[in-house]
């Protein structure tokens, strides 16, 4: 199954890049589409709903990487108390979202590939660039690629994790939310539909090589025994030294009083 995803994400890949740069113009048609039904009065509703979704976008995901973070800590500090989860599946989130939505989109594209974004493009301020030329006007923040629907697609990491029986609604229902976050920025005139393609694609490959990293890849995969001993040695190791200046100052004796 793990195989079959990655063609069909490659897959994907190589017939959108194809596709938007044989004909760049579809990305310029895209966005005119998108600020005409901007301005229609039926869709301003839609826009405010779409605008909530988006404000809301950090609150879930700092929900979802929350146990995580917290789940490391707990093991390293407290490495006898239960934690919100294994150490793998904290490491698997962490990791995803550092080097998907974090590296590569925003630090990595975002502000190395100055594609202008649609809205100053069609407001005559700045040239259009096609998705694979990384030149343009644009200083930083970019168009290429859209962080919020990378950010957005992110959420299918911990629906992988859920439990058969609710893996799939899992991954339904991120495929509707990251759908309507990437509608939200090309309805907002921030994004072409190659910059919200190329996101979603690039975030589910980061998550499919971190997924095999600590999951499916004999060579690299651990067990979540072996986790907990490493992060509980590497905390014990973090405490050592506190542990030892706290012996010696219980032990010091207070000099008499004169």
């Amino acid at each position: 199954m793990a195989r079959i995803v990655l063609i069909i994400l490659a897959a994907l890949a190589i017939v959108t890049g194809i596709v938007f740069a044989a004909d760049p113009a579809l990305d310029i048609d895209g966005a005119d589409f998108f600020r005409d039904m901007a301005i229609q009065p039926a869709t301003i509703p839609l826009a405010e709903a779409l605008e909530f979704l988006r404000n809301t976008g950090p609150l879930l995901t700092l929900a979802v990487i929350a146990p995580a973070v917290v789940a490391l800590v707990m093991k390293l500090f407290w490495p006898h108390r239960r934690a919100p989860m294994s150490i793998r599946a904290a490491l698997f989130l962490i990791l995803s979202l550092t080097l998907g939505p974090g590296l590569l989109v925003n630090h990595v594209l975002k502000e190395k590939w100055a594609r202008p974004r649609p809205v100053t493009v069609l407001a005559g301020e700045h040239a259009f660039m096609p998705w694979w030329d990384p030149r343009g006007a644009c200083d930083t923040n970019c168009s290429f690629v859209s962080g919020e629907t990378s950010t957005a697609v992110w959420l299918a990491a911990p629906a992988v994790l859920a439990p058969p029986p609710w893996r799939t609604a899992a991954l339904g229902a991120v495929a509707v939310y990251a759908s309507g976050m990437s509608f939200q920025r090309m309805l907002m005139g921030a994004h072409y539909p190659s910059d919200v393609l190329f996101a979603a694609i690039f975030t589910a490959l980061v998550i499919w090589a971190v997924h095999g990293l600590l999951y499916r890849w004999p060579a690299a995969r651990v067990t979540d025994a072996a986790l907990d001993v490493a992060f509980a040695r590497i905390g014990s190791a973090i405490l050592r030294p506190f542990s030892a200046r706290w012996r010696r100052i219980r032990t010091e004796k207070p000099s008499p009083p004169t």
